[in-house]
């Protein structure tokens, strides 16, 4: 009889320990993504939701009351022609500097894929632009752009070309802005495509010469389709953030003339943060995340097509 005790107290302490060792692999991975779920929760979730709120309200920067006007805000949106004015200026901003700045990004990397010497100095000079402020470039750009006086209007003067109100004309001012967000993003974009060819085997390359393909070919039928993964993550960053270009705009521009480079982003610190209208303002940058979301999405569901992992 005094055996038996333990007999049976094993199993039972055996079983409880296997419980607790369950609890603890379930337990501590939710531990550790915590930090990063609140992260998440307080600095973008909930941004998100308060912006869907302000949005159904009268809400101001300067009054602490406020009154729910429902959906007053998104009919004044859509039947505003600025705004509409603005989301064409967007778009044809975006198409244009994400398209050719895909194309001559993968031409570079393409180019300076090589085992060279100073290449690497070569991509450095590349990558230099996008690690400077923004605004510090764009000052610099204002003066480059000067009609009267700027250096490109200098250089072309040299072949008889006449002066360009860069800055002045609205699109001129357009050209100007997108020239510019092309050299600053350019080389980022190049470098994130050079990882991607340097991921691709030699042997696929070795093997395509052997049986007689050219450059250009192989460029065609190999690289760019097994490139295909970091093109379109590219695309989708590139696409972003032309929808959230602010800096040079303010700077350079502030969305003139003739709101001919004004912006979905400029447009809501306007109303926002000029005109202290916060309902309306949060009404704009709900429109702006369901645009964004959209166009990530379909890129997404187009991409099996012709992403090749």
């Amino acid at each position: 009889m005094e055996h038996s005790q333990p007999l049976v107290k094993k199993p039972v302490l055996k079983k409880e320990k296997g419980k607790r060792r369950v609890i603890s692999e379930k337990l501590v991975p939710h531990l550790f993504i915590l930090p990063a779920m609140l992260f998440l929760f307080i600095f973008v979730l909930l941004p998100l939701i308060m912006s869907f709120v302000l949005s159904l309200t009268d809400s101001n920067l300067i009054s602490a009351s406020f009154n729910w006007v429902g959906l007053d805000n998104y009919s004044r949106l859509l039947s505003d022609p600025t705004f509409w004015q603005v989301v064409k200026n967007t778009f044809i901003f975006g198409f244009v500097s994400v398209s050719v700045t895909v194309i001559l990004a993968t031409i570079l990397a393409n180019f300076l894929d090589r085992k060279i010497r100073g290449i690497n100095f070569l991509k450095g000079i590349f990558f230099l632009p996008y690690i400077t402020p923004m605004v510090a470039i764009s000052i610099v750009w204002i003066w480059m752009f000067d009609q009267h006086f700027g250096l490109i209007n200098w250089f072309i003067g040299l072949f008889n070309i006449p002066q360009i109100p860069w800055l002045t004309q609205p699109g001129w001012a357009m050209a100007a802005i997108i020239i510019m967000k092309i050299w600053k993003v350019i080389g980022y974009y190049t470098i994130i495509l050079i990882a991607g060819l340097q991921n691709i085997p030699d042997d696929i390359y070795e093997a395509a010469r052997i049986d007689g393909a050219g450059e250009f070919k192989i460029f065609m039928k190999i690289k760019l389709p097994l490139l295909s993964p970091s093109l379109l993550f590219v695309m989708i960053v590139a696409i972003i953030a032309s929808f959230q270009d602010f800096d040079q705009i303010y700077t350079m521009t502030q969305g003139g003339p003739a709101d001919s480079t004004n912006m979905i982003i400029y447009y809501l610190y306007q109303y926002g943060f000029e005109f202290f209208e916060a309902g309306y303002a949060s009404s704009v940058s709900v429109v702006l995340f369901i645009t964004l979301f959209f166009i990530t999405w379909l890129q997404a569901h187009l991409s099996r097509k012709w992403v090749h992992y």
